[in-house]
């Protein structure tokens, strides 16, 4: 049987093409005798690896490499392997110069595309003089691949200027969508466009794009929409839909499948269609009962999929797609426009559509994944009313209870149980190569649970934010959610009042597990001053982290992880080339403290940064 493989061009695109077995590729593969192979590490799947360079015969130049390997079966495989050089520059974003963070050179980065039982390679230069960074895979499982989920104190130490790591994984998550970024603790000098779309497809499905094409983010009947809010630096202004400010969606007749993807690192936004009635199928990766709405709230790290038809007796049409602010703060929309044409034989319009200050009334549409806290007069609906194609199966399960709390000052703290408040901080050296007994360290703010089980977690905020709480490594069910109507939410002092379990729910927790089966999500919002109860079954051991996805947040202490069935990694098991850890850079113990803030009641915390114990 053929074996695919696909090499890489210096522009990011791939090549495909077929060979047997036991044949070289074509005559214009051939083996680079300057470049190293890759140690190979221990996994069962891979029998023999090999790396080679395409090249043009006639000039002998080479264009691009991929690693290729082969398996113990007969059945097809493919790897598809990019290349990603992180670039730092000066750049005209809309009309002001900044500092930019690139793949590559480009805006947007490279969408990355890849069908459910490929392997995925990426390699990530980093090329940034004075910064250090990882590339996490948002949402995705990483079942037997745990030390690839780039968390930097997690799962690897940083990728150092002028140093390479190669993120490699079988693909067998659920087809959807998805994205990557970085997830480093220290942030990049600029704007990070090192965030991108990863869509995972069906192994059946044809017509996949090539990385690189211009076709990545338009591409049959589906549109990538991937924002990015530009925090801090856009404060308060628009942010850009493919790294565009005004981006133009081209479609015909017919119905289409857009992917949206809050890429972002704070803001929410509404997202509308003008004219148009959204159909959601699908949320962070995973199919859902359609379901109507007009408007849908999502916020940092959530994915929704819709289906929308355009059906036009004009020749050609244009409308507006907007994306509001939920934040007072955000003075601006991110606008984009739709170009609709009746068929292939007429060419699309070039002009604006009018009513670009219009759109569709926010107080009498109807909004899915909704916080009353927000806008209490709109026609809310939550993200419990989404119903999941196929629910996870239901294990033994245990509870556990988690509150968020935030500091005048501003920083913020999570506790498990009856600990204490903590302010998390990463480790230099990844808790995935710590000692079980060593993992709840005094600010790791680490729940330990066992595998084979169905965990629930009951969070209750005390903050004034809203906090889209991501877990990695797996997808949870949201059970329920409370919340207060405004203006009874949080005081002078951003300390809102903590629910109580009968305030935040309308049934006994015990009843609620027992008959409820939620919306799988890596990514919901916790409402201010409110409370959610999600579900995940521990059939990944591993650590994974479980955090505010508002980047500030996750960096002020919203921050906690999930030690799951004591996984440990042996360093003889790492790849070939994964980052070294420097024990010089561990953090001194001197830099922690315990405080207590007089606006909570003398409510005792552990912090992990000085200037947080302040109380002014």
């Amino acid at each position: 049987m053929p074996n695919e493989h696909e090499s890489v061009r210096d522009d990011g695109s791939i090549k495909e093409g077929i060979h047997k077995d036991n044949e070289s590729p074509s005559e214009s593969l051939v083996p680079s005798s300057n470049i190293k192979e890759r140690p190979r590490t221990k996994r069962g799947f891979i029998l023999g690896a090999g790396l080679v360079c395409l090249v043009i015969s006639l000039v002998s130049i080479t264009v691009g490499c991929v690693y290729l390997y082969k398996t113990s079966s007969s059945t097809k495989t493919k790897t598809k392997s990019y290349s990603f050089l992180t670039e730092q520059s000066s750049r005209e974003v809309g009309s002001k110069s900044y500092i930019v963070n690139t793949i590559n050179g480009r805006i947007p980065a490279p969408a990355i595309h890849v069908r459910k039982g490929e392997v995925l390679s990426v390699k990530v230069t980093n090329g940034i003089a004075e910064s250090e960074l990882t590339l996490h895979w948002h949402g995705l499982h990483l079942k037997g691949f745990q030390v690839y989920d780039g968390v930097e104190g997690i799962t690897q130490c940083v990728i150092k200027p002028e140093n390479s790591y190669v993120y490699e994984y079988t693909v067998n998550e659920q087809p959807g969508s998805y994205w990557y970024h970085t997830h480093n603790q220290e942030g990049l000098l600029g704007l990070d466009f090192i965030r991108g779309p990863l869509i995972i497809h069906e192994p059946d499905a044809v017509d996949v794009p090539l990385p690189g094409s211009e076709d990545a983010y338009q591409y049959g009947n589906e549109r990538v929409l991937f924002y990015y809010d530009l925090f801090p630096h856009f404060r308060g202004q628009a942010g850009l839909l493919n790294g565009d400010q005004l981006h133009e969606i081209k479609v015909e007749n017919g119905e289409y499948r857009f992917r949206i993807i809050n890429g972002g690192d704070k803001y929410a936004y509404f997202f509308t269609i003008d004219g148009h009635e959204l159909t959601v199928v699908a949320t962070d990766g995973y199919p859902v009962e359609p379901y109507k709405t007009d408007v849908i709230h999502i916020h940092s790290g959530e994915r929704f999929d819709i289906l929308i038809n355009f059906d036009i007796s004009t020749s050609t049409e244009s409308l507006w797609v907007r994306a509001k602010g939920v934040a007072s703060s955000q003075k601006e929309d991110i606008l984009s426009v739709i170009r609709v044409r009746k068929d292939g034989s007429v060419p699309f319009e070039t002009e604006l559509p009018p009513g670009k200050d219009g759109g569709i009334d926010l107080k009498t549409a109807k909004i899915l994944n909704c916080l009353h806290i927000e806008k209490p007069e709109h026609d809310c609906h939550g993200i419990t009313e989404l119903v999941p194609a196929e629910p996870q199966p239901l294990l033994e399960s245990e509870v556990h209870f988690v509150e968020v709390f935030v500091l005048g000052t501003g920083a913020m703290f999570m506790k498990i149980a009856e600990r204490k408040f903590t302010q998390f901080y990463l480790p230099n050296i990844p808790a995935l190569f710590t000692p079980p007994v060593d993992r709840e360290r005094k600010h790791a703010n680490m729940l330990s649970v066992s595998t084979n089980k169905s965990v629930t977690i009951v969070l209750r905020n005390q903050g004034w934010s809203d906090h889209p709480m991501h877990l990695h490594g797996h997808h949870y069910e949201v059970l329920a959610l409370g919340t207060k109507k405004a203006p009874d939410i949080c005081d002078e002092n951003y300390i809102c009042p903590l629910l109580t379990l009968e305030e935040a729910f309308s049934e006994p927790i015990a009843d609620i597990l027992a008959t409820r089966r939620g919306v799988l999500k890596d990514s919901a919002i916790l409402p201010s001053g409110g409370a959610m109860i999600l579900r995940f079954n521990t059939d990944n051991p591993g650590i994974w982290l479980f955090h505010c996805h508002v980047k500030a947040h996750m960096l002020e202490g919203v921050t906690m992880a999930v030690n799951e069935g004591d996984y440990m990694l042996s360093h003889d098991k790492t790849p070939g080339d994964y980052p070294v850890c420097e024990k010089s850079e561990k953090k001194k113990e001197e830099e922690t403290c315990s405080c207590s803030d007089v606006r909570s009641g003398n409510v005792e915390m552990v912090c992990a940064r000085p200037w947080g114990c302040r109380d002014d």
